[in-house]
């Protein structure tokens, strides 16, 4: 992964040894180093720990290899993490088959959340919720797809399961027959819980002359990235879930 990280990043930089007028305007470079690490051995290990320092030396390199062709003054960075990650381990998984007839359902996913839909014949949407909230642990909340928490904007689209269940931090819900499979092999790290939970925190960082100096922000969501990136190189966004506050807040114009 680190070896693919460093080449990611010299073909990045060769697109700005092109002729000028072949030279990209937006150009994107993503690391995976990271997201391997901490998903295996669970974030605060040692290896994740040497990863973030890898990503951190491949980001000195981008930033030398800017300088070295003259255009570390005028580039516009912007540096996001797509999601944070939490530890995870066997003894907090909750098994579906403790607490629903598997036979009657089909398990759509399963992990820090998941969804449900009842095979045909078989139990309500309404009546498969019941079943589970009687036998869940107080760490995994079940909604119908309706009724899921609005902040989670998961709820309105046929393509959602009827039934939704969220775990807490550090928690999974997850099939006996499946991790059976596993062989006792479960990885340290995942995400996908609350994007309240501080541990589901990532990062955003913008340097360049687009963007004020010195600003601090309280909290982003990705979501508005598209429309500051939009705003930056001056071009209209096509209709999309964000809307322009993040560029609001940082744009220096």
């Amino acid at each position: 992964a680190r070896a693919r990280a460093a080449q990611r990043l010299d073909m990045f930089l060769q697109w700005f040894d092109l002729p000028a007028e072949q030279q990209p305007r937006f150009a994107a470079l993503y690391l995976d180093v990271v997201d391997i690490a901490a998903h295996k051995f669970g974030p605060e290990s040692p290896e994740t720990a040497a990863a973030v320092q890898e990503a951190d030396a491949v980001l000195a390199r981008l930033l030398a290899g800017l300088a070295a062709r003259g255009l570390r003054d005028t580039a516009n960075l912007v540096i996001v993490s797509d999601h944070g990650m939490s530890e995870q381990s066997l003894d907090r998984v909750v098994f579906l088959e403790d607490v629903v007839d598997v036979s009657q359902v089909e398990v759509e996913s399963t992990g820090p959340n998941g969804g449900l839909r009842p095979k045909s014949g078989t139990l309500t949407p309404a009546d498969l919720v019941a079943t589970m909230r009687a036998k869940l642990p107080p760490q995994v909340q079940v909604y119908l797809r309706e009724d899921v928490p609005a902040r989670y904007h998961y709820r309105d689209n046929p393509r959602i399961p009827p039934v939704v269940f969220i775990a807490d931090d550090h928690w999974n819900v997850e099939l006996r027959s499946v991790v059976n499979r596993w062989a006792g092999r479960f990885d340290g790290g995942n995400h996908g819980w609350d994007p309240a939970t501080p541990n589901m925190g990532a990062l955003f960082v913008a340097h360049g002359p687009a963007f004020k100096r010195g600003h601090e922000f309280a909290d982003v969501d990705n979501i508005h990235l598209y429309n500051l990136l939009c705003a930056v190189l001056g071009v209209p966004p096509a209709p999309n879930d964000g809307d322009d506050r993040l560029a609001r807040e940082a744009l220096a114009r």
